[in-house]
């Protein structure tokens, strides 16, 4: 199969797909490194120092998938988007600031390997200025899981930690797990059919499951969205999303967009503009 260059190259159905997906993970990597850099309080001088440079690095992922969007903007003549929260494409989940550390270790552990799993999908994509950088940022997303790891598995180890991440994950895995797509979607069925990711929705949620039900094994949580298959050794998903309300461009239920801190704090970076008091 031939290889896509530009933008303009990719089948016109095609192209409309691929610059949804590049923007809502270019959003959520911008906002998941904002709230990493954050956690400059985390319980250990170590984890702080993870935090600041998971930050750099997500922040670094969402500058190259912004790169790419500039060619879609430049040869499609596609408008840019207006400077306002609810045109946010980010995973609503990162709307707002972590209450506290749970908060972080799970967004760490589950929302970034959401993402990367995703990013995996694109390492053999025919559209060639994404499969040219997406090898650089799994590289750099495998510190991130070894970290988040470490800590699940540091907090199920005391049990009033362990009951509150357990109950933290159930709360979350609804909006995590519609985050990977629907698969009854035209725009999946494109990106699949042109080759620009190698598998479907559920295709990456069964990728996830495996990758987190495992730590969850190691970790002995009882989370009943994932449950161990004996016949096939591997986990497996018990529930599947309810797509009332879903935006499939946004990849949302809400189209609020980041809290007014959030948005602030995202104006104040793009203008290189940082107010004092």
């Amino acid at each position: 199969m031939n290889e896509f260059h530009s933008p303009k190259e990719l089948p016109q159905e095609a192209q409309r797909a691929l610059f949804d997906l590049l923007l809502v993970l270019a959003d959520s990597k911008h906002l998941l490194g904002l709230r990493y850099g954050e956690w400059l309080s985390a319980p250990v001088l170590e984890a702080s120092i993870a935090a600041v440079s998971m930050a750099q690095d997500e922040f670094g992922h969402a500058r190259l998938l912004y790169g790419l969007l500039e060619s879609f903007h430049k040869e499609l003549n596609l408008p840019k988007r207006t400077e306002e929260p609810s045109q946010y494409r980010n995973l609503e989940l990162l709307d707002r600031a972590f209450s506290d550390w749970t908060d972080f270790v799970v967004a760490n552990t589950v929302i970034d390997t959401a993402m990367t799993v995703q990013l995996e999908s694109f390492k053999d994509s025919r559209y060639l200025p994404l499969r040219q950088r997406v090898a650089k940022m799994l590289q750099e997303e495998r510190f991130h899981f070894q970290h988040g790891k470490g800590w699940v598995l540091r907090l199920a180890g005391a049990p009033k930690a362990k009951a509150e991440l357990e109950r933290r994950l159930r709360t979350i895995w609804p909006t995590v797990s519609a985050w990977l797509g629907n698969p009854s979607s035209h725009r999946e069925q494109v990106l699949t059919q042109f080759g620009l990711q190698d598998t479907d929705s559920e295709g990456l949620r069964a990728r996830f499951a495996e990758k987190i039900g495992l730590l969850f094994q190691q970790a002995d949580l009882s989370v009943p969205m994932i449950a161990w298959d004996a016949i096939t050794g591997q986990s497996v998903l018990t529930t599947a999303p309810d797509w009332t309300g879903w935006d499939e461009s946004f990849r949302r239920f809400s189209r609020t967009g980041p809290d007014r801190e959030t948005f602030a704090q995202i104006e104040s970076l793009y203008a290189h503009s940082y107010p004092v008091e």
